[in-house]
């Protein structure tokens, strides 16, 4: 796919993320894609990675965004996002994001 292509896609292209990266701007930790649920769903959730279970509980703690617009923010995502299915995490010791070996779809 060539880039101005790439760039309608994600600009197109929503995704699920908390508002701890949306509103409060941490950085993506903890990232996966599944199987696109609504029109123009990329399938991409993300997370800074220090939301616990009571927080995730909360559906007001979410935003559906552009993906170009998470993508500005943290573009050391941009090289995943040719994946169709999986999860990674950051990795400080690497700097870079790896793939989370324990991750298993939803049904």
């Amino acid at each position: 796919m060539n880039k101005f292509a790439q760039a309608l896609s994600a600009a197109l292209d929503l995704c699920v993320t908390t508002k701890e990266i949306s509103v409060s701007g941490r950085p993506v930790g903890f990232m996966y894609c599944e199987e696109p649920v609504f029109d123009n769903d990329s399938g991409w959730r993300f997370f800074s990675g220090a939301e616990d279970d009571a927080y995730t509980d909360n559906p007001d703690h979410f935003q559906i965004l552009p993906l170009n617009e998470v993508l500005e923010g943290n573009p050391e995502i941009a090289p995943l996002m040719s994946e169709t299915q999986g999860a990674w995490e950051w990795d400080d010791a690497q700097q870079a994001f790896t793939a989370a070996e324990d991750w298993q779809p939803q049904e």
